[in-house]
């Protein structure tokens, strides 16, 4: 029987071991696991003192829905790197649609599977389920395209 795979610390959000990376906003996972050319695991552990916690919902703080977007963008952007080299970038290109089922507060773990589909030479098909332990938390089908590094324009503040 072989071991699965062991999570590994996902890349930092700026510049980290000679590549390029978009500035993330946060690093909005925790550990990636990569368990073929097309599935990858993520794990987040909500905390209360992350910065765009306080005040999201003033009486019932929950991790925001655009950060679990965010979650599912940073393991499918670890997936690229892993499986094609840090000389490839994932960009999203579109949202086909969110369904968000339970919120996720302080201390709870936000559990990713991406399964990653190749549409043509260029793009990547994601479909991700997010869980709250046995709750199944949100589900998110996006589209990504896949392009040199040296092509990625960063834009995020």
């Amino acid at each position: 029987m072989t071991a699965p795979p062991t999570p590994r610390p996902v890349p930092g959000a700026a510049v980290e071991a000679g590549r390029r990376a978009r500035a993330a906003p946060v690093p909005a996972v925790d550990s990636c696991t990569v368990l073929s050319a097309s599935d990858v695991t993520a794990r987040k552990l909500v905390r209360a003192d992350d910065p765009y916690m306080e005040g999201h919902y003033p009486d019932v703080t929950i991790y925001p829905g655009a950060f679990l977007l965010e979650s599912v963008y940073q393991a499918v952007l670890h997936l690229v790197w892993e499986t094609r080299g840090t000389g490839s970038f994932a960009v999203p290109a579109r949202i086909d649609s969110v369904r968000f089922l339970a919120a996720f507060g302080p201390g709870d773990v936000l559990d990713i599977r991406c399964a990653c589909t190749p549409s043509g030479p260029d793009g990547l098909d994601v479909t991700a389920e997010c869980r709250k332990g046995e709750t199944r938390a949100a589900k998110v089908s996006m589209s990504f395209r896949i392009v040199p590094a040296a092509d990625q324009e960063v834009t995020d503040a």
